[in-house]
């Protein structure tokens, strides 16, 4: 499991929590509604875990990417009697679904 900046995410969930409590204090239609900590800091929390599984996830898209051009490579080195456009063709629409994403 990742270590998380514990002090940065208090810090947001605070100003999450001020945030919030000014905007409830500030609409009149809001009045009675009660802003709890523990709601805004697992919010936070919810949000730090976020970031870390789309910053894994961004490095195995990146790892496949680098993948698919090394064996895009490797088939264009291939002698011209073999026939690699079918092969090629769906490697190269693979790897522009993955950089589009």
């Amino acid at each position: 499991m990742p270590k998380f900046n514990r002090s940065q995410i208090m810090k947001a969930a605070w100003a999450h929590y001020r945030s919030a409590k000014a905007y409830v204090a500030s609409n009149p239609y809001l009045r009675g509604s009660v802003v709890r900590f523990g709601d805004c800091l697992k919010a936070e929390w919810k949000r730090a875990k976020a970031l870390v599984a789309k910053a894994r996830l961004d490095a195995a898209v990146v790892a496949s990417i680098d993948a698919l051009k090394a064996e895009i490579l490797t088939l264009d080195c291939k002698p011209f009697g073999i026939r690699i456009g079918a092969e090629r063709w769906a490697l190269v629409a693979e790897l522009s679904t993955l950089e589009a994403a």
